[in-house]
């Protein structure tokens, strides 16, 4: 930092990319690391005068209306992944404050991961890889079938969804969806209800964001119109998915499978899921390349400068 350059206070909330985030940021940027204090809140009351960014992610501390009352300098925040369900839109749109995401940085890695999982519930990759390890050849005698020619329903036509829509067009698999409004930018067919959506498919692919109006809109009556023949993939917020629901219909034989990178409680993971040998589990590690990763330093660093050195 150079004697005409003031420094620019940052809280970063959220543990995620922490490291990297920190290397990558230089002067006149100063970071306080908010997510690794043992009160957090204490350390945003003792640099909330002098913040004038923050740098969040869905697994720190939520921006809340009481949190932006505490920051009266601050301009702009920074969420590093897609959702903006931890932040109060609303109180920042008050107090001026702009919100910008990392929404479509990672989607092709999102849709990526999905498309793993599609392939191995379909083949049972997890269950004959332990069989193999186990010295049980050719012992799981369940019936696999390809993928090729099967029926992709996808819950949200965002980045993730057009993403993954063109990889299943890509393995000759017919492509439909659900959403709010119709998506302009693609030709698959709309269905506008969740449930009829469900009944078509023979995979639900489930790539929605977090918030009020999402919350378990993917609950019993969708796994049942799914059917025992049907698999859940969930690759977008956990809460879309009502948990208790999913464990339920695996148990009882109402859905053939399921894979999730998110889940309802994170980082808790019910135990109905971890016992199935029906179900592919992530630690919500869809965007977790090196590419992504770097697409996101990147433009964290280059948003700054815009806006603070106008750059």
């Amino acid at each position: 930092m150079t004697a005409s350059q003031t420094a620019i206070t940052i809280l970063h909330l959220g543990p995620w990319l922490a490291d990297e985030v920190q290397a990558r940021i230089p002067a006149p940027y100063v970071l306080v690391p908010v997510h690794a204090a043992a009160d957090p809140l204490s350390l945003v009351q003792a640099h909330g005068a002098e913040a004038r960014a923050l740098i969040c992610t869905s697994g720190g501390l939520q921006v809340t209306d009481d949190v932006l009352a505490q920051l009266p300098a601050l301009e702009l925040i920074l969420n590093l992944g897609a959702g903006t369900e931890t932040i109060d839109l609303d109180a920042a749109r008050r107090r001026g404050i702009t919100v910008l995401t990392g929404a479509g940085l990672n989607a092709v890695d999102v849709a990526e991961l999905a498309m793993g999982m599609m392939l191995a519930l379909a083949r049972r990759i997890l269950v004959v890889d332990r069989d193999v390890r186990a010295l049980r050849w050719g012992a799981d005698a369940v019936p696999v079938h390809r993928v090729s020619g099967r029926r992709a329903g996808i819950a949200g036509m965002g980045a993730i969804g057009q993403a993954l829509g063109k990889r299943l067009a890509a393995f000759d698999v017919e492509v439909s969806y659900f959403s709010r409004n119709p998506v302009s930018e693609v030709a698959w067919p709309r269905v506008p209800d969740l449930v009829a959506l469900a009944a078509e498919v023979d995979y639900l692919f489930v790539t929605l964001p977090g918030g009020a109006a999402t919350h378990h809109i993917v609950g019993a009556d969708v796994l049942r119109a799914l059917g025992p023949a049907g698999y859940l993939i969930s690759v977008g917020r956990g809460t879309a998915v009502d948990e208790a629901a999913l464990v339920q219909a695996l148990e009882r034989g109402e859905i053939a499978g399921a894979g999730l990178d998110v889940f309802e409680h994170e980082p808790e993971v019910s135990p109905g899921l971890i016992d199935s040998d029906r179900t592919v589990l992530t630690p919500h590690r869809g965007g977790f390349t090196a590419e992504a990763h770097e697409t996101i330093l990147a433009l964290t660093l280059q948003r700054l400068n815009a806006h603070f050195l106008k750059a």
